[in-house]
């Protein structure tokens, strides 16, 4: 077990009671007191915590002295608030519990202020227990992961605003479209896609494979999107000028490492049309195989892939947002991204960044990380997030791609990401995987389509929204 894994287990049990207890609170429908609720959140906040901003700018580590505190909590609460329990805790049930915790959290916060109270100032432990941030993971899947703008939607109207967003994929291209304003306007995306055509967005004609990895179909998301991510003076926007803090996770080919030459992912797919709507039933079919058959090549190597993370430090922060969402991307043998553009910055950052990890090209995000709630609990605990790094933060992820046996062609490419995507999924508070999506190959639905699954999504959504909100509501004093 890695040393992060080690670190969450601690703390796992202390993630899902917070989402049972928010569970709880509703079910109660105000019957439970707002004191003894409030204390249990102050009480597993605190004992969440592994590292607090002082004001003077450096963390201070308080995990250490805070876990007697996780093991009281998880004596008192876990029997209570256990996900597995058949019933819901009543208010009954919880109220002695709530105020054992209140006397615990007490007990332990006056122990960590006189250990670290020279450090750190109550003031900061108490501004890092109670506010809380929403980050949003968005994973891939082609068109289906147009259900994610049914969670932009509600999250909007609830009042609810990601402090950070982390995507793969298709994931990456929406979460890039939330990331460039601070309020989302579902209005905009219909227009954004009357504007786009596959012939705009793809062509098939060669081009030379410098940093992406290989494929027929060569993606020209700048042409086709990249006037919405200009500065005023005509600039490209980069990940660090998003008003939203964006995470882009990218698949890096390991030098020496790919399983067969090259030039063969050029060749890999017999493409008939820059739609793939308009390919037959014969050419999709055996189009999928072969696309398995890579991915599968690609996920199953040991140490062939390295898993890059465009937005989690200062040198992929400088990258222009609209190449990272471009590669992230790029499917293995049939969607080619790449920055053949005279352009020495891009160049240059990407040429160290392969350089440094001893890599051949990029590709997929979804193939080493199609869900990355991991990699965004891990940025958040080693960064923070806002300006006085808060790691108290809300993880709500969508997985529009799990495995459905409805959808028989997609299930074998769906296994593939499933085992990754379980190992991340307990990081988040709150995980949704959609019944009804779109096909994969719908990159471009509809105005029909498109606003009929944005509402079938809202409604297999909506009822999460209350336990977000509830999760994400200030925690009072203790």
């Amino acid at each position: 077990m890695t040393f992060v894994a080690e670190r969450f287990a601690e703390i796992r049990p202390l993630v899902e009671m917070e989402a049972q207890l928010a569970r709880a609170a509703i079910a109660a429908r105000g019957r439970f007191y707002e004191g003894d609720e409030a204390a249990i959140r102050y009480a597993l906040s605190l004992a969440r915590a592994v590292y607090v901003r002082a004001p003077d700018g450096r963390d201070v580590a308080v995990s250490r002295l805070l876990r007697p505190l996780r093991e009281r909590l998880v004596q008192l609460l876990w029997p209570l608030l256990d996900p597995q329990r058949l019933q819901i805790a009543s208010p009954h049930e919880l109220l002695p519990a709530a105020r054992a915790a209140a006397d615990a959290a007490r007990t332990a916060r006056d122990e960590v202020m006189a250990a670290l109270g020279h450090r750190l100032p109550l003031e900061s432990l108490d501004r890092e227990v109670r506010d809380r941030h929403l980050v949003l993971i968005c994973g891939g899947g082609g068109g289906t992961g147009y259900v994610h703008l049914a969670a932009f939607a509600l999250l909007e109207a609830a009042g609810l605003q990601p402090a950070l967003i982390a995507g793969s994929s298709m994931g990456a291209i929406l979460g890039l479209f939330r990331a460039r304003e601070k309020r989302f306007d579902m209005a905009r995306i219909p227009e954004i896609l009357a504007d786009l055509t596959y012939r705009k967005i793809f062509r098939i004609i060669p081009q030379a494979s410098v940093y992406g990895l290989p494929g027929p179909l060569r993606l020209h998301l700048r042409a086709a999107i990249g006037h919405w991510f200009r500065n005023a003076d005509g600039s490209a926007v980069r990940i660090s000028e998003l008003p939203i803090p964006l995470l882009v996770t990218v698949t890096g080919i390991r030098r020496g490492k790919l399983p067969r030459p090259l030039e063969d992912y050029e060749q890999l797919l017999e493409v008939p049309d820059e739609d793939p709507a308009r390919w037959g039933l014969h050419t999709l079919h055996r189009s999928v195989q072969r696309l398995t058959e890579a991915v599968q090549e690609l996920a199953r190597i040991p140490r062939l892939t390295h898993k890059l993370v465009f937005g989690s430090n200062e040198e992929t922060r400088q990258a222009d947002a609209i190449d990272a969402a471009g590669f992230s991307a790029s499917v293995p043998g049939v969607i080619h991204y790449d920055v053949a553009r005279d352009d020495p910055r891009m160049k240059n950052l990407l040429t160290e960044l392969l350089r440094k990890h001893n890599l051949l090209r990029l590709c997929d995000g979804g193939i080493s990380d199609n869900v990355p709630v991991r990699t965004a609990w891990q940025h958040v605990q080693r960064v923070g997030l806002g300006g006085n790094g808060s790691r108290n933060a809300v993880f709500l992820a969508l997985d529009s791609f799990a495995p459905r046996l409805l959808t028989p062609l997609w299930y074998p490419l769906q296994s593939i990401a499933a085992p990754a995507v379980a190992r991340n999924r307990p990081y988040a508070h709150l995980y949704k995987a959609f019944r009804r999506t779109l096909s994969p190959l719908a990159l471009l639905p509809s105005q029909r389509a498109l606003s009929g699954i944005v509402a079938r999504a809202k409604e297999e959504l909506l009822g999460e929204i209350p336990v977000l909100q509830r999760l994400c509501a200030p925690i009072p004093a203790l």
